[in-house]
């Protein structure tokens, strides 16, 4: 099935050439299946956070899950932790993929924080609404750059029906209910495909 993936990385690991081993993987071995990325905003020049997120968000549209790379300092950029709460709230599958030890530019690195583990969200008590929060200093702390989401209006299957809708007042770290792999380890130029599959389907994602 086409599979149209949202790729989410600090730009520091397309310049040590991280990146391109999995965009280049992807291609290669995904013919009939296509891409966006998390580039398409560093290369507009625009540093304005209202056109970056607009940016981001039509470049999220028509794409069924995101994937994640994991770089040392992944973590701590903030459109990258954007771009995963927007594609949460779109109903895209969500996977992290660690790539630090793709030999790049710059050889084996250090593993950085998952990103995943730094993002939370909560359901309102009446069901109502969904609340998005970031860890910062040791603190869970409001998500400024999209708080909270409609629940009813959310296209994320798991906010409509899943297992967020019954769970009114529960709160969860975005790594729990998303998976992690290691590019090396668990051979993602073999396996990138089926793990895309697998996010979008269980998203429900038909694209």
């Amino acid at each position: 099935m086409s599979r149209h993936v949202f790729f989410s990385f600090d730009y520091a690991d397309v310049k040590n050439f991280k990146v391109n081993v999995v965009r280049n993987s992807w291609l290669l071995s995904e013919e009939d299946e296509s891409f966006v990325d998390g580039s398409i905003w560093e290369k507009s020049k625009i540093k304005r956070a209202l056109e970056i997120k607009a940016i981001i968000d039509k470049g999220l549209d028509g794409t069924s899950a995101t994937a994640v790379l994991i770089g040392a300092t992944t973590s701590s950029r903030r459109f990258v932790r954007y771009e995963i709460v927007k594609s949460f709230a779109k109903g895209n599958g969500i996977i992290g993929v660690h790539i630090n030890r793709i030999r790049g530019k710059a050889g084996i690195t250090a593993r950085g924080l998952n990103p995943l583990d730094r993002l939370a969200m909560s359901i309102s008590k009446d069901g109502k609404k969904i609340h998005f929060y970031e860890l910062r200093n040791y603190r869970w702390r409001v998500f400024d750059d999209f708080p909270l989401v409609n629940n009813r209006k959310t296209n994320s299957v798991y906010a409509e029906d899943g297992i967020f809708f019954n769970n009114y007042g529960k709160s969860y770290v975005l790594s729990t209910l998303f998976p992690t792999y290691c590019w090396e380890k668990h051979d993602g130029r073999a396996n990138l495909s089926q793990w895309v599959d697998k996010a979008a389907s269980e998203a429900r994602r038909t694209i």
